[in-house]
């Protein structure tokens, strides 16, 4: 990285990060200096425990043991020392580890780590060896598109990447359905009694403790961070491989990792046997089952969208589906049979570079109609905060969009679905809403 004339002076000065590796190629003309940590980070440290398993000789095998039976596979993982139980309650995370142990190119992209640490580790004179972090990019990266975030210099055309903001494209393996075990998964059919806290309503009052080591009896909690970008392309079915049911008063029992405890004081060590508070796991890849599901409430626009760019030179950024913001004392998070209301956010580059951002609400539960947003944010403006408060504000609003909307953008539209989307799909309706998009978009 001290070759590139973007790296700041200060920076340059600190050898530990003047000596790291770097990728260095052109771009439609433009020369890009990529760091090997920030790749690797962005493919594969989604969790802490895939960040030691890097770092260890065969860690994914350590972790996981794949087996193949016909158009089947069995992935097993031990319960303390691999892939904690919650996460492979999320479909994303069951996609990531699909692909780093059944994609033969991101597995030894992975185990390249080690394999360089090993060979170019050398003693520094003291009782440390020194390592300048390196790896194997996987193959499988062609024909993915990455966003990215960096110092940039107009006159010389070259770019610094500091941080990737996310990666589409991945290839899912083409197989059958992919099955998860682990000991601590039981089937999760609730009783009489309910009253279980979600865990990301629980999530705002964490406290990580990082002094105080786990307890290994205790179950683990996910804290949630920023969503990260991690788009794969093609479809894969995982599903969880449940132990079995607990018979409790009321019938058959919940799994408690199901419902969270009132506990919100977790340590991010290693789960110990003498430990004193409750694990915690960080997730962020988001889109837990729930949001699986609702996948399929946004089926058709998502099918629009894709005609969209592929028809005109509009560009993709980004497509995600999260729940909407708890807000206390509203109703609007919620669908009317209790489940968590879902919304889409997707962001578009211009063809002249500006950037807009399309949301949809899930109304189909008809409690009220909500027209699709698309919005250009004012350039000076955080998109995270901004979306962040337009949605919140609009559960506070019972479910209306809300009038400020057009303080922070540059533009607003409002398009309206078509009228029989409820009763059938009308082709020539569903046209012309997507060309009343597209000239939304454009």
């Amino acid at each position: 990285m001290g070759a590139c004339p973007r790296l700041a002076t200060k920076l340059a000065a600190h050898p530990e990060i003047h000596g790291q590796h770097c990728f260095v190629f052109d771009h439609d003309g433009r020369t890009i200096w990529l760091p090997k940590f920030e790749l690797a980070r962005k493919l594969f440290f989604h969790a802490a425990f895939l960040v030691r398993a890097a770092f260890q000789p065969n860690g994914l095998d350590m972790a996981f043991t794949v087996f193949q039976e016909a158009d089947e596979v069995h992935i097993h993982t031990p319960p303390k020392t691999g892939a904690p139980s919650q996460l492979l309650k999320i479909a994303t995370y069951r996609e990531l580890f699909s692909w780093l142990l059944l994609d033969s190119e991101a597995k030894q992209s992975f185990e390249s780590i080690w394999q360089h640490l090993n060979r170019e580790q050398s003693a520094s004179g003291s009782r440390y060896t020194r390592w300048k972090f390196n790896f194997t990019p996987p193959a499988c990266l062609a024909g993915t598109s990455i966003l990215v975030r960096g110092a940039y210099h107009p006159y010389r055309n070259e770019l610094l990447i500091w941080e990737i903001e996310s990666i589409q494209g991945l290839q899912l393996p083409s197989i059958g359905e992919v099955y998860f075990h682990h000991p601590a998964l039981k089937s999760p059919t609730g009783g009489k009694s309910g009253g279980g806290i979600a865990a990301s309503a629980a999530a705002g009052g964490i406290a990580v403790d990082a002094e105080e080591e786990p307890a290994a009896a205790k179950d683990q909690r996910l804290i949630h961070l920023p969503v990260e970008g991690m788009g794969f392309a093609g479809e894969l079915n995982t599903r969880i491989a449940y132990m079995g049911e607990r018979a409790g008063a009321y019938g058959n029992k919940a799994d408690e990792a199901a419902s969270p405890s009132s506990v919100n004081i977790l340590g991010v060590a290693d789960s110990v046997s003498d430990g004193t508070i409750a694990p915690g796991e960080f997730e962020q890849l988001g889109e837990g089952n729930e949001a699986a599901g609702a996948r399929k409430g946004f089926e058709l626009l998502r099918q629009v969208i894709e005609e969209i760019i592929q028809e005109s030179d509009i560009k993709l950024l980004s497509l995600n589906i999260r729940p909407l913001p708890l807000v206390p004392r509203c109703s609007g998070y919620m669908m009317e049979d209790g489940r968590p209301r879902h919304y889409l956010l997707a962001r578009f580059r211009l063809p002249n570079g500006s950037e807009r951002y399309l949301l949809e609400i899930d109304t189909s539960d008809n409690r009220k109609r909500l027209s699709t947003r698309v919005v250009e944010l004012n350039t000076a403006i955080d998109p995270q905060k901004a979306i962040s408060g337009m949605l919140v504000a609009t559960v506070k609003g019972s479910l209306s969009w809300p009038r400020t909307m057009a303080k922070c953008s540059i533009c607003v539209y409002s398009v309206h679905h078509p009228k029989e989307m409820d009763t059938g799909v009308d082709l020539v309706k569903v046209r012309s809403w997507k060309w009343r998009l597209h000239r939304a978009l454009s």
